[in-house]
């Protein structure tokens, strides 16, 4: 499978650890190429971005309804092998699930962070509130593959009322189908085994205007790693958001006190 992967490098130390950055559903690398990858980068951390298979510049878009959360990981697995070396990975929404499950197949990985992550525990609520909203446009968009209508579907969900119109609608322009398998599972699978013997460093970063995740979930996240979490301004897609580098700056923060 051929997949896309965005990365800034020129003004990397060597000393540091690669950042792979990792999207959630519906999205790809495009969504931190827009402020994440350039502003890392020109901290001193080599930034790559991958699309997982289906989605962005990837390969695999005619056959988006077949994958599963183990085929997305197994893409982040890859990624990790062409970055090279020691690897933090920065998952957001669903593909903070798919970081958790990478962490426990690669010892290349030195960290996690996990932003607006999806719950450790999935729930329902969000699911009904999206059909609640836009029911026709979510459930023909993904059943016709017509992204048109399921870009209509999630105008309330990811990207905060502040955005300007006009990158609004380029956001959501952008916007892909979803494997319904992989969204089946995210919703229906079990949470995540946490070893007591794996200390290496976990940072969860919360959307305070994200009402798609509530607090007590990255509360509930963050406990089970015993990572720290920090409460930051914007909505789900905080990489998109008009306050992007309050999340970018605590994770930041974050990385240099461990890997500094």
């Amino acid at each position: 499978m051929d997949l896309e992967l965005i990365s800034r490098t020129n003004e990397a130390r060597p000393d540091r650890p690669r950042l792979l950055f990792v999207h959630g559903g519906f999205h790809g690398a495009w969504c931190w190429d827009e402020h994440f990858l350039d502003w890392f980068s020109a901290r001193g951390w080599a930034a790559h971005a991958v699309s997982l298979r289906g989605h962005g510049a990837s390969e695999g878009h005619d056959q988006i309804r077949q994958f599963s959360m183990s085929d997305y990981c197994e893409d982040v697995l890859s990624a990790i092998d062409r970055v090279g070396g020691q690897v933090v990975l920065i998952g957001h929404s669903m593909g903070g699930v798919v970081s958790q499950m990478c962490m426990t197949k690669s010892n290349t990985i030195a960290g996690m962070v996990l932003l607006a992550s999806s719950p450790r525990r999935p729930s329902l609520r969000v699911a009904l509130r999206l059909l609640r909203a836009h029911p026709v446009s979510l459930l023909l968009g993904q059943a016709l593959k017509d992204p048109v209508r399921l870009r209509r579907a999630m105008i309330p969900f990811f990207l905060s009322p502040k955005l300007a119109p006009s990158l609004r609608e380029l956001y959501h322009s952008r916007l892909s189908l979803e494997s319904p398998m992989a969204m089946g599972e995210l919703f229906s699978r079990d949470a995540p085994i946490v070893s007591s013997d794996d200390t290496r460093p976990v940072h969860v970063i919360a959307g305070a205007d994200d009402w798609s995740i509530p607090v007590a979930e990255h509360k509930t996240l963050a406990s089970a790693y015993n990572a720290t979490l920090d409460i930051c301004p914007g909505w789900h897609d905080l990489m998109l958001d008009p306050d992007w580098q309050k999340s970018a700056g605590s994770i930041d923060r974050w990385l240099i006190r461990n890997f500094d």
